[in-house]
């Protein structure tokens, strides 16, 4: 096995692996809860209150900024997978 196959099959067992934690329940139902806490904090801010609605806001960025490495190491993952298979069908010929 080359490196190359390797890299793919570490980055298809990673999003494997993503694929179980964005999966589980408990995963999800903490971002919803902690989303809307921020949401709640937000909300309930007073108008000399900046540091705080500032503060919640990056909270909210660096939630979506997780959610997308997620995003992005499930979506390497499924290119891995397409290219691992790819080169599997070549070296069989």
């Amino acid at each position: 096995m080359n490196g190359q196959e390797e890299q793919l099959k570490e980055e298809i067992t990673l999003a494997q692996m993503g694929q179980q934690v964005v999966n589980n329940h408990i995963y999800k139902q903490a971002f919803i809860a902690r989303k809307g806490q921020l949401f709640d904090i937000f909300c309930k801010t007073k108008k000399d209150q900046e540091d705080v609605r500032e503060e919640a806001w990056r909270t909210m960025q660096n939630l979506n900024a997780l959610e997308s490495y997620f995003e992005q190491v499930l979506n390497t993952g499924k290119m891995a997978d397409i290219k691992l298979n790819e080169l599997e069908k070549f070296q069989t010929k």
